[in-house]
């Protein structure tokens, strides 16, 4: 019996490791894609900042992912899921994931889907949030490689990383017009290391 029990642990083990391990929250539970999650800085130098959808101009779309203060109803929860749908439901470290946010802070849609897109003005890859103001919600999941992401530990947190325009690299943080915002890697910036906190229901702050 003890061998028995033994092996199917060992097999459960090896199971996990194939998929990958969960990604956890600040609380130490493993994240679910049914739940929200505010984005922060692992740094505690930044702390009282948030990862949330922003622009220059309130009137802008799309908008950009940026690392700003954590203001109420600024739309900084997200939802973090599998891009496979056969995926379950626990996001998971080196694979596809696509990330949304619940809420917006203009009036371009709602459950932004993050993607990676470039930005004339500045020359970089942006992590970019929803499409031309007015568009309807998309009835289904874009799931292609622009949307997808990777997460893996990195220090105290997690880092995030986009194979769009291979190779893979880092998402980081790019300092623009007195704005932090979020771009792909491509000068050698060290990656932007996050943790993920569990937003309470209805989740505004």
């Amino acid at each position: 019996m003890a061998s028995q029990l033994t092996g199917l642990c060992d097999a459960a083990q090896a199971q996990g490791q194939a998929q990958g391990q969960p990604i956890y929250d600040t609380d130490g539970h493993e994240m679910t894609k049914d739940n929200l999650y505010q984005i922060l800085p692992a740094d505690p130098k930044m702390n009282g900042l948030c990862l949330f959808a922003g622009s220059l101009s309130p009137a802008d779309c799309p908008l950009r992912a940026i690392i700003a203060r954590c203001w109420s109803k600024r739309g900084n929860a997200v939802m973090v899921m599998p891009a496979e749908a056969s995926g379950g439901s626990v996001p998971r470290l080196s694979s596809d994931l696509l990330l949304t946010f619940n809420h917006t802070i203009n009036k371009c849609m709602m459950q932004l889907q993050w993607y990676v897109d470039d930005y004339f003005d500045t020359d970089q890859m942006h992590v970019t949030v929803g499409h031309a103001l007015g568009a309807p919600v998309p009835e289904k999941t874009d799931r292609t490689e622009r949307f997808r992401f990777h997460a893996e530990r990195h220090g105290n947190g997690y880092k995030l990383a986009s194979c769009y325009k291979e190779p893979c690299r880092d998402l980081v943080m790019y300092h623009y017009k007195g704005y932090r915002w979020l771009t792909v890697e491509q000068d050698g910036r060290q990656p932007f290391v996050i943790v993920f906190k569990k937003c309470p229901w209805p989740c505004h702050t």
